[in-house]
């Protein structure tokens, strides 16, 4: 899980590029540590574009069937060992 959603970032950035408040003003109004995280953003942004601030998940799901076999590849591991 991601601290900050894409859409706190874009607002964030848009307000700065806009100059509506200055890095360190967003930072206060918003509680955004460390302080040099929208600098990260607002550079990032420029660079690759507003779109580049998306939170990326991917969600991987697994079978019960693969679940099983992890654990049964454990026990055996673990088993060995002794």
């Amino acid at each position: 899980m991601t601290k900050y959603s894409t859409e706190l970032k874009i607002e964030v950035v848009s307000k700065y590029l806009n100059h509506v408040n200055s890095l360190l003003g967003l930072e206060k109004e918003y509680d955004i540590l460390p302080n040099y995280q929208i600098f990260r953003w607002v550079k990032l942004a420029q660079k690759q574009g507003l779109e580049a601030l998306r939170v990326k998940h991917t969600k991987k799901e697994y079978s019960f069937e693969f679940k099983l076999d992890a654990v049964r590849y454990y026990l055996i591991i673990k088993d060995k060992q002794r």
